[in-house]
């Protein structure tokens, strides 16, 4: 009566690491590479992607550390740009000898057509 049972631990480690294997090479072939999630990041930023590209960057930035510090990195330099850019603007004030000569020279222009 002293009969080995089948070590069904091996076996459930087997099929583990079997799916975990088929898992990552579904992935890899329909995520995009780090290198198409860095251009789909900089027009995630620009436009609303399509559903199936919003997926697979959020599913991509999910796996990889790399190209989520990338995505980080982007969002803050165009915030900070967006920023200085409204600062510098702010600080750009005509006066009003400036303004008064501009739009002289626009009413003359608009003469001579």
């Amino acid at each position: 009566m002293n009969q080995e049972l089948p070590d069904m631990k091996n076996d459930k480690q087997n099929d583990d690491s079997h799916n975990m294997s088929i898992m990552m090479k579904w992935m890899s072939r329909m995520l995009p590479s780090c290198e198409e999630v860095s251009a789909l990041t900089s027009e995630a930023m620009d436009e609303t992607l399509p559903f199936r590209k919003r997926l697979s960057l959020k599913l991509h930035l999910k796996m990889c550390v790399w190209c989520r510090r990338n995505a980080t990195q982007l969002q803050l330099m165009s915030r900070l740009a967006r920023l200085k850019a409204q600062k510098v603007a702010s600080h750009a004030k005509l006066s009003s000898d400036a303004r008064d000569r501009i739009t002289q020279a626009l009413k003359q222009s608009g003469d001579q057509s």
